[in-house]
């Protein structure tokens, strides 16, 4: 039975080692219009001043904000499911310690839960922002209101990129998670917990940016594409869902995907081996379309923006 003081959602703040952004992120909750939710920040052993700075926004909060430490750090993927361990709400929102939710964002997000019991998941356009809350551009996988079948979204994400988004820009039911977030994927576990909830369910997608994705040095994923984690993941993610009897690519796909894994590997170049190099295009991608990059990055960068 739910209590009476049980919020309907709970927004979520991984944190480690994000004090310079936590502030801005945990006020952009504050600030939502939505009317029953809470704030969940778990820390997972930071060592700057996110606990310090977790306790002061829990005073500010009144009640709404509650914090958690880890005893020990558990990992990226480890701190995502510990945030759903602990959370109370009904919906979960992840909201990135480094990114920020833009007004209606929980309201908007929430309703269309309510209204579609087919959809398992809800995303939304996003703004990209430097470390000073600068916006560089504009990303979505459409500029309306859309609800693509689950199964084709994870096609077209499979084969190509992610136009689904990253955490902060997706909600989705607690009771719709089956398993947890993996640890073996350091860069694309978030897109595996999509797809798992896509299998079941439609993507319901909400051309409105109503998130802010902050890009800045410190971040993972420079350091998943450098040591070729990024590729690994790719690969690992491929294998598990591609021979499912419910993908069915087209022959549109297949070449994407090809193209796609090709610039993978040429953004890494400089960081794998020779060898893993021929594997990862002899398998799963192109070397012609490798060998083209140096002409065809500067139109694949324009073709992905176009998308998003």
């Amino acid at each position: 039975m739910t209590r009476p003081d049980t919020p309907k959602l709970s927004v979520c703040i991984p944190a480690f080692n994000c004090a310079a952004y936590m502030r801005q992120a945990a006020e952009s909750a504050l600030e939502q219009s939505h009317q029953s939710f809470e704030i969940l920040i778990v820390d997972n052993c930071s060592t700057d001043e996110t606990a310090a700075l977790a306790e002061e926004l829990v005073k500010k909060g009144k009640g709404r904000i509650r914090f958690h430490k880890n005893d020990r750090n558990i990992g990226i993927a480890g701190n995502l499911n510990r945030c759903m361990e602990y959370a109370r709400g009904a919906y979960i929102k992840f909201l990135m310690a480094d990114d920020m939710l833009l007004p209606g964002c929980l309201e908007q997000m929430a309703a269309r839960l309510d209204a579609n019991k087919s959809a398992t998941l809800v995303t939304c356009g996003r703004q990209i922002i430097d470390e000073h809350g600068r916006k560089l551009a504009t990303r979505r996988y459409s500029s309306t209101d859309v609800v693509v079948p689950g199964k084709q979204a994870i096609s077209e994400c499979l084969f190509g990129s992610n136009y689904i988004g990253e955490p902060t820009a997706v909600m989705f039911r607690k009771c719709d998670v089956e398993g947890e977030f993996r640890e073996d994927l350091p860069q694309l576990l978030d897109m595996d917990m999509w797809f798992r909830l896509l299998e079941h369910g439609d993507l319901h997608y909400m051309g409105e940016p109503l998130c802010a994705i902050r890009r800045h040095g410190a971040q993972m994923t420079r350091a998943n594409i450098q040591s070729g984690a990024l590729i690994d993941d790719n690969i690992r993610l491929f294998e598990t869902y591609a021979h499912k009897a419910c993908i069915t690519p087209s022959l549109r796909l297949a070449a994407r995907h090809k193209v796609y894994m090709a610039y993978r590997v040429w953004m890494s170049r400089k960081y794998i081996s020779p060898e893993k190099r021929k594997m990862v295009l002899n398998r799963y991608g192109s070397t012609l379309a490798y060998w083209l990059m140096p002409l065809g990055v500067p139109l694949l960068n324009f073709y992905r923006r176009i998308l998003q």
